[in-house]
Parts: structure tokens; sequence; C-alpha cells
């Protein structure tokens, strides 16, 4: 028979005193032998390590948590608030007694569409989990789909307005522009104008709406009724400063004279001398018609000239000669040259980089036909005379389309003994013309005599700035302009005017942001703003009797998103409340 002997075990505290420092420990003692020893320790650390333990057993429980879009709409609205844009607003249109005011519907449009576009009916929700709420105090009710209708409806804009009335829209966009002026964000030396087009879904027998029509969409959507618009950006900063809309069925060659008429006027009225710019435009707008319209403008421009406008000995010069490290890859040659019956200057630039994406787009675009042909060749030896050759040649020139593949492929098509044959070849000595004459060369043209080469290069090379701005906006990667739920030509006027105010707080932010991380593109700025989150922490009352307490934390935050809380303030944002 066996008998359980129970040892008797006590814990207790005990401090050791190491290096001047005294250090806590839970020892648990026996009897061994019928002495008292040490059985067991455990490491507790110094007095604060234990505070600490204490205080995080005794720590209580949240009885929720909420998530609040806080780094993004933060960080928009701290950009309107500091560069006065909201107080700009709030000056155009008078102030309600009570409830939001123009000046709030319309920026809540506007940072929406940036964080996470969609329809009005949407807002409301997206508002009420933003920090947005807190700051503003306005019930989530008060953005319903109706109540933007009800505010935009009273924006008076558009064409058909009173010869008495002005245009609230396009005072705004003055007074913007007076803005970024005084704080000294438009630089006067660069403008990169663009145009586009947005197709939209409005019924062919909608008779409210003369800005959506059908036209050559450049997404491909030829279907659908569009609108078109021109836009003006400072080549430095981005910001957006001249917007232009126009009806779907106008070429934007068409359209160029009365984007630039509004576009000098606005400069005049704030007393830029147009002379003292420099637009930068795209080789569609480059016509001869449009160059006699910027000469009468008195404005500095550079546009690309349409390769087969250039003369063919300076095309194919190989007299150039390499630019500064601030152009890599890039050379050039300059002469003064007759265009369009006027002397201009003009400038043949290599650049090495779009050589090669160049070759590579053809290459791939050369293995794809080349494999159509040589199936349809096997094809056809296999097959009955079927095929007409009308449709024949449709399909083999759909294949040689894209640029430069029909000068390197040539084929021959005949009927022989009932059947068609098809044979192809390709071209190397063309080849070697396009590697030498063609690939990586564009022809630019100004009216700047006294600039350098490399001047009117890294001039024309902010017009890159403005096609990103429009790919982000078809994308969606910047601020979606679609889906466009508007069906009048002055409801999509308003929708224009607070994308194109979108765009310049999101440029604004990128220009603050630049110093704290260097190199930063908009991408992923947004990417690392929208990972910035507010949590809300309701925890229970700390007696028996009160209310619930809330506390809030921001999210976990890397490196760079340290960096940019503390540059655009959003650290000092984070415990903000307002009524």
């Amino acid at each position: 028979m066996y008998r359980v002997i129970v040892v008797p075990c006590m814990a207790s505290l005990i401090k050791k005193k190491k290096a001047n420092t005294i250090y806590y420990y839970v020892v648990e003692s026996a009897r061994v032998n019928g002495k008292p020893r040490i059985v067991h320790q455990t490491y507790l650390g110094t007095a604060n390590s234990v505070a600490r333990l204490v205080q995080d057993r005794t720590a209580p429980v949240p009885l929720s948590a909420t998530t609040v879009e806080f780094g993004l709409p933060g960080a928009l609205w701290l950009a309107a608030e500091k560069s006065g844009v909201f107080a700009l607003l709030q000056s155009l249109w008078p102030k309600p007694r009570s409830g939001p005011s123009t000046a709030h519907y319309l920026l809540l449009a506007a940072i929406h569409r940036i964080c996470q576009p969609g329809p009005k009916t949407e807002v409301a929700d997206w508002y009420q989990d933003s920090i947005l709420s807190s700051l503003w105090g306005f019930a989530p009710e008060r953005f319903s789909s109706q109540a933007f209708w009800d505010c935009f409806d009273r924006i008076a804009t558009g064409e058909s307005l009173p010869s008495d009335k002005r245009d609230e829209l396009e005072e705004a966009q003055l007074r913007l522009l007076g803005l970024w002026k005084e704080k000294q964000l438009v630089t006067r030396r660069l403008l990169a104008y663009d145009t586009t087009n947005f197709y939209t879904y409005i019924a062919s027998n909608n008779e409210r709406n003369s800005l959506a029509q059908r036209g050559r969409n450049k997404q491909g959507r030829h279907n659908l009724r569009q609108v078109g618009l021109s836009y003006v950006l400072d080549g430095d900063n981005g910001l957006s400063l001249c917007h232009h809309l126009y009806r779907g069925n106008v070429a934007d060659a068409e359209e160029f004279p009365d984007a630039l008429h509004r576009i000098v006027t606005l400069l005049e009225r704030n007393q830029i001398a147009p002379e003292t710019v420099t637009l930068v435009l795209d080789k569609g707008s480059a016509a001869l018609a449009n160059t006699l319209e910027l000469e009468q403008a008195g404005v500095g421009w550079i546009s690309a000239l349409p390769w087969t406008q250039a003369p063919a000995e300076f095309r194919s010069s190989q007299k150039l000669t390499l630019l500064s490290s601030q152009e890599p890859g890039v050379s050039a040659a300059a002469e003064t040259m007759l265009v369009h019956g006027k002397e201009y200057r003009c400038v043949l630039k290599y650049s090495a980089p779009f050589a090669s994406e160049q070759l590579h787009s053809l290459t791939t675009s050369l293995s794809k036909a080349m494999q159509s042909m040589r199936r349809l060749a096997r094809e056809l030896a296999t097959s009955p005379a079927s095929f007409t050759e009308p449709g024949l040649r449709n399909k083999i020139e759909r294949w040689l389309a894209p640029q430069f593949v029909d000068e390197l492929v040539s084929y021959t098509l005949e009927q022989r003994d009932g059947r068609w044959h098809l044979q192809f070849d390709f071209d190397y000595q063309a080849l070697d013309r396009l590697m030498k004459q063609r690939l990586g060369r564009t022809v630019l043209i100004s009216n700047r005599f006294d600039w350098t080469p490399e001047q009117i290069i890294t001039a024309y090379s902010g017009q890159q700035h403005i096609e990103q701005v429009f790919r982000g906006l078809k994308d969606g990667d910047w601020l979606g302009w679609g889906p466009m739920y508007h069906w009048t030509d002055q409801k999509i006027r308003v929708h224009a005017f607070y994308c194109m105010l979108g765009i310049s707080l999101l440029q604004y932010v990128r220009r603050q942001a630049e110093p704290a991380w260097p190199g930063l593109s908009i991408e992923q700025l947004l990417d690392q703003l929208r990972q910035i989150q507010k949590y809300n922490l309701l925890y229970p009352p700390q007696g028996e009797k009160g209310p619930n307490r809330l506390a809030t934390v921001l999210s976990k935050q890397s490196l760079i998103q340290q960096a940019l809380t503390k540059v655009l303030g959003l650290d000092q944002l984070c415990s903000t409340q307002r009524g």
C-alpha cells in the first residue's frame, strides 16, 4: 500500500539588487529533507514591469470597436482648410441658418470621389464612418442624395444663364486660380493643356442634356453619349487651374480656340500676363488654325509636331547631342524652321528609354500578327477557296494595324487551283531604318526661341503629369469621374467642378508630403493614407454608475505612415472633436 505525502509550498515576492537596480521574483518554497528551500522561481522584472502586469490584468475589455476612415479624408480636409479652399467656397455661396453649406456639399462630393467613388446614395453612410462626421458635427441624414440634388440645383451655371446672372462655377474657378497664385503655387512658367472625353449612360431621348453627344470615345465606347473635357494644370505643382466642358461630338482641335480664350481670360483677370506663361500641348492641338490662335493670344507654347509635318531631313538627322543627367538617355538637335508658314524653334528629341518601350511594343504586336498570318496561311492551304478576297485582306490589315507593323511585313495573296495562297515576309532593312530614324524620336515645336533644347524637352515632359491625371480619372486610381449619375448639363458641370477640385486637393497633399518622403507617387500616397485608420473603443463605466467611456487610437503605422501623419498634421487631428 502506497502513501501520498503532500509537501506544503508557499509563494512569496522577493527582491534582489543587481548593479543598483532592484528586480522582483515570485518564489515557491518548500521543505526538502526537513529544511526550507526555494523549489521554483519566476522573474517579474523591475517595479515598473510589475505595475504594468497588474494594470494589464485589471484593464477592462472594450464593449465594442468601430473603424473610422481617417488618413485620406483627414488629409484632404486639412488641405482644404489650410490652403483656404474651404473658406473661399464658403464666401461664394451664402451660409444657411443651420446645417451644411454649399461649400460642405461640394467639398464632401470631391473628397468622396477620391476616397470611395460612387453615387450620392452612398455618401451618407461613408460620411458617418469617416473622420468628417466628428469634425463637422452634421447628422449623416443631412447628406442624402436628395439633399445633394437640391443644393447643386441652386448653383447658377451653364450657357443658358441670363446675361445679368453670373456663372457661379466660372467665378469659383477664377477665385481658385487667384488663391493658388496667392499661395505661390502657380509658377507662371508652365501650364499643361490636354483634352479627353468621358462616356455616360444618358439615354438618347434625354432632351434635358445637350453636352452629352455621340462621338469618337477614347475608351472605345462609341455607342454611348459622351462629354468632352479640356483641362489646364500647373506644370510644377499639378493643381487644376482651368477646365472646360464641351459637347461630345466636337473634335478636340475644334474646341481649342474656345478653351484658349477662357485660359487667357482667367490669366488676365488674375493679373498674370499671357506672355509669362508657356502652354504645353499634345500634337493633336498643333494644327495650323490653332498655331494662329496661339500667336494672337500672345502666350508661349510648346507642342509635339505630327511626324509627317516635320521635314524628312530633320527627322532623320543623326547629329544629336546628349543632354545632361537631368534628362538621362536623351539626346537632341534644334533648328529654326518654317512650319505652317512661320518660323518656329524645332527640336528633334531622341529618348533611349522611349525607343526601348516602342521596340518592346512593336515586337509583341509583330509576333501576334505573324502567328495569326501563319495560321491563316495553313488554313487556306487545306481549305477550298470559300473566302472572299476583301474579307481576307481586311482580316490581314487588322493584324498589321498596330504602329509600324505594316512597314515591316509584306505579303502576297493570290488564288490558284481553286485555293487561296498567302505568303508573307519580314523586311529587315525596314527594321534597320526604323531603328535609326524613327523609334524613340519626337519632333517638338515652340515659339520660345531663347530656350535651349533641354529646356523645351523638360517642359514638354510635364505633359506626362496631365496624362497621368486623365488615366487616374478614367481608371479610378486617383479620383473616379465615373460612373456619373447626372442627366442634365447643369449637374454635369457641377460634377466636373468638384472632380477637378478634388484633383487640386490631392495634388496639394502630395506637395505637402514630398519633404517627408521624397519621390512618393500619387498612387503610393493614396495607398499609405488609406491604411491609416482610427478606432473608437467603447469601454464600460469606471464605477457602478455613469456613462460608457470612449477611447480613440490610430492603427499601427509604418515608418512612411508615421512621417505622413506628422507632416500632414493628422496627429493633431486625431483628438480633435467639433460640434
